[in-house]
């Protein structure tokens, strides 16, 4: 490997959430102290949010279940709200009357304006979240907006 590649690979911040929804991608990269929200396709972003703990415009919650669990990332952005979103379930063996259920995990995006849903998509790939230290640091939102499977 060339050492430009080397220096340009260990420059990239590594995603804490990445999606694509086909041409169009999503990602969620930590820069310092703030979260930074990127989607468009890879050569124009189309919406760049930059947020911090003290902006209160980026929110965490993270819903633990039985062998599952729920994350959503929330950035503000005037009437806009832009939810990220993660599940995972664990699989199960033989532990339900069905039989045994694999492993499962979804990512997506759900924007609103206000209270109003204007779309809701999943990742065609990627969507995983695993919980970074940052988050610990972020307000809290007090709903779980992950949508059912």
């Amino acid at each position: 490997m060339s050492l430009l590649l080397a220096m340009v690979l260990a420059a990239a911040p590594e995603p804490v959430f990445a999606c694509s929804f086909g041409t169009k991608q999503l990602t969620v990269t930590q820069e310092g102290d703030a979260l930074v929200y990127r989607y468009g396709t890879k050569a124009k972003t189309e919406l760049r949010i930059v947020a911090d703990a003290p902006s209160h415009r980026v929110f965490y919650h993270r819903t633990l279940y039985p062998r599952a669990e729920d994350q959503t990332l929330r950035f503000v952005s005037g009437d806009y709200n832009y939810v990220v979103y993660a599940h995972w379930s664990a699989p199960s063996i033989g532990m339900t009357e069905e039989g045994s259920t694999p492993e499962s995990f979804y990512g997506g995006l759900t924007v609103l304006r206000g209270e109003r849903e204007l779309s809701s998509r999943r990742c065609r790939s990627g969507g995983d979240m695993r919980e970074w230290p940052i988050f610990k640091t972020l307000p809290q939102d007090e709903t779980n907006m992950t949508p059912p499977e």
